[in-house]
């Protein structure tokens, strides 16, 4: 079976032809891409921008110029934060993690230590390799005093989430195991994410998973047994994030790790799979949606209103009250 392909939804399309609609008097262009990726970033944080991206050794992605890039609309969400203000941001959270939190500090595309998950050789992915990463980290402090953190997923025009690249892979062995739910839970070990092909690690999302909940299937009591594997589409992507928020918890870098969304309010498409996702989880509220209007909201409560009216132009989204 051929490896699914996404395809353009039609809120994506709807988007980038209102943002295109909106260039025109901001720009004097209506091209779906910039001619720089920082030129889709808020003018007035644009030099910050570019700072963060060498101090946070950001990968900036292939269509980062494109105006509806999801690595930019990070940039632009969370760039008032970095060293203004983050009370209001903060304030905006704590009901979604059900705990009042401290921001310290705001992290773009932070890639753990490749031992932590395992899915890397050394510290740092090398050209080429991928690891799972975090778009926003906001380092906390817990009203404790002990140290937390907040990883978040950021979407934009996205149709859904990162499907599994072991699920059609040429190397994978086991076939039976991504075809069987059943299978899956019973032998994780099998999975081919486990063990890639010329790796020097195993990967550690199952055994994460077995030392944080009991085992595999005890993480995700909502996982239906019908069928195939289910994380071999759009739960991969998330799965992998929550096992980097046990693992930091596990090994004592913090002491309360939390996995959310924060996507583009009108995107349907994300919103469902997102559901889809707390559904497999011991508790939904597991997985809280900080929505970007909250962001905006935030912001224009910190005193970034101009900053909130040009997002909410620029994004065709609203900021909520």
């Amino acid at each position: 079976m051929a490896r699914p392909r996404f395809i353009q939804t039609p809120f994506a399309r709807t988007l980038t032809a209102q943002i295109c609609a909106w260039r025109p008097g901001y720009d004097g262009s209506s091209s779906p891409m910039f001619a720089d990726w920082s030129e889709g970033i808020y003018p007035a944080l644009r030099d910050v921008a570019v700072t963060v991206v060498t101090d946070d050794n950001v990968a900036l992605h292939s269509h980062a110029a494109a105006v509806t890039s999801s690595q930019a609309f990070a940039l632009n969400l969370f760039l008032p934060f970095r060293h203004g203000d983050k009370a209001a941001l903060a304030a905006r959270l704590a009901p979604l993690l059900g705990s009042l939190v401290t921001i310290e500090r705001v992290r773009f595309e932070w890639v753990p230590p490749g031992a932590l998950l395992g899915e890397i050789d050394g510290d740092s992915p090398r050209p080429g390799e991928h690891a799972t990463a975090a778009d926003v980290v906001l380092w906390v402090k817990l009203a404790s005093g002990r140290p937390g953190v907040v990883l978040l997923e950021i979407k934009l025009s996205e149709g859904g989430f990162t499907y599994c690249g072991g699920h059609h892979s040429a190397a994978n062995r086991r076939p039976d195991v991504c075809e069987s739910a059943v299978t899956f839970f019973s032998e994780p070990s099998a999975c081919h994410l486990q063990r890639p092909s010329r790796k020097k690690r195993d990967r550690r999302y199952w055994s994460v998973f077995a030392e944080t909940s009991g085992s595999v299937r005890a993480a995700f009591p909502g996982a239906s047994l019908d069928g195939g594997c289910p994380f071999a589409e759009h739960a991969q992507q998330p799965m992998r994030n929550l096992a980097l928020a046990r693992a930091l918890e596990s090994e004592g870098t913090v002491a309360q790790a939390w996995f959310g969304l924060c996507a583009h309010d009108d995107n349907p498409d994300v919103a469902m799979h997102w559901d889809a996702w707390r559904r497999l989880l011991p508790d939904p509220a597991m997985a809280p949606s900080l929505p970007a209007s909250a962001v905006l909201a935030a912001g224009r409560d910190a005193g970034h209103g101009e900053w909130a009216a040009w997002m909410s132009e620029r994004y065709r989204l609203g900021v909520a009250e």
